[in-house]
């Protein structure tokens, strides 16, 4: 559960920092910003006069993210066993 835990930690610090890099990345290092993105809105699911219900997702990823991702997946396999000891 802890190598969970530790694996999702990384997993989502790679997304963000990627994502910062990316946003804030010019120049001729603006590769690192280009992203693609995904969209599945279905439309109106309940349209009342008091609540109107909506489902949809919406996900982006940019080179950034993934080079980060790739980084902090290494960085597992190298360091889960000095973080996340097993105990006995």
């Amino acid at each position: 559960m802890k190598k969970t835990l530790y694996f999702l930690l990384l997993l989502i610090c790679a997304c963000v920092l990627g994502g910062v890099l990316g946003n804030v990345s010019s120049g001729s290092f603006a590769w690192l910003g280009y992203s693609r993105g995904f969209d599945f809105q279905p439309g109106t699911f309940i349209n009342t006069d008091v609540i109107s219900l909506t489902f949809g997702i919406s996900m982006s990823i940019s080179v950034a993210q993934v080079i980060f991702i790739i980084i902090a997946i290494y960085a597992y396999i190298k360091t889960v066993g000095k973080v996340v000891p097993d105990g006995k």
